[in-house]
């Protein structure tokens, strides 16, 4: 039976020298269809948790589990690790290495050893699902930001991992980008890939996350579901956070609860009384 919980962290910590922790005791469960933000300042260690989660960096302190099993740093532990768990880092192009978006999608599976016949098939899949098959000849250099985000995701999708981690997705993107991104995650996450950013972002963490992690100095200052959690201004303010416009709207006009996560939300749920602002 597969473990409802694909990757588990316990006092997961990290130094980068002695006494400077930019992790620290870090307990957290990502669920299979989990949709979790990691919010924080600079430095507050989100882009290491990622690091530590996707088996990139050594754990100074910590456990961590896949599928309920003790991940390890052998060479077919790390395989494995890297094949279960996806890294998406904040720069594409630290992650594309080949001439073609349709050479680039399917390093990943020649080089588990993928039959190319099979590999053309899953790259295929992919980049459908990416909404980009019209790329596929296209060369990697002459991709928008936006549409190398959707390779680079597209090379780790073709791999089927459970659990997806992104360092600042929507960083460089305009709306549209962000729209399109927040559309895909949410797919994903219905299909059941458990999904975590890091992200400064409150407004798309407050519509998109399930869950919201604020992390302070290397540990989590708070969690829980976004509303919550984001209407907490004084943590926020201790965290160097501002919390979501929409959220501060819908509070400040002291509607009935379920507050409204998104744009239509908030149309639909200010209209029944004609709701203005004072």
């Amino acid at each position: 039976m597969v473990n409802p919980v694909p990757l588990e962290a316990r006092g997961v910590s990290y130094a980068y020298a002695p006494g400077h922790w930019a992790v620290r005791n870090v307990d957290l469960d990502l669920p299979a269809g989990a949709r979790i933000a990691l919010l924080g300042a600079n430095g507050a260690g989100k882009s290491t948790l990622l690091l530590l989660l996707s088996g990139a960096e050594h754990l100074c302190h910590g456990e961590i589990f896949l599928h309920g099993t003790r991940a390890e740093r052998s060479r077919a532990g790390l395989r494995r690790w890297r094949r279960e768990v996806g890294l998406l880092l904040q720069d594409p192009e630290d992650q594309l290495l080949a001439p073609t978006v349709e050479q680039d999608v399917a390093f990943g599976p020649l080089q588990d050893g993928v039959e190319e016949t099979q590999a053309r098939k899953l790259v295929g899949q992919a980049l459908s699902d990416m909404a980009i098959p019209h790329l596929a000849t296209r060369p990697v250099h002459e991709l928008s930001l936006g549409e190398k985000k959707r390779v680079a995701l597209a090379g780790l999708l073709v791999q089927a991992p459970a659990v997806l981690l992104l360092d600042e997705p929507t960083a460089g993107l305009d709306p549209g980008g962000v729209r399109a991104l927040r559309e895909i995650l949410h797919t994903l996450s219905q299909a059941g890939t458990a999904v975590i950013l890091a992200t400064h972002d409150v407004d798309f963490a407050y519509e998109w996350a399930t869950e919201v992690c604020v992390l302070f100095q290397g540990g989590i200052l708070a969690r829980g579901v976004p509303a919550g959690v984001l209407a907490d201004r004084e943590m926020l303010t201790h965290a160097s956070l501002e919390p979501p416009l929409l959220l501060e709207a819908a509070l400040a006009i002291s509607g009935p609860p379920p507050l409204p996560r998104s744009r239509a939300e908030f149309r639909e749920w200010a209209r029944p009384t004609r709701r203005v602002f004072p």
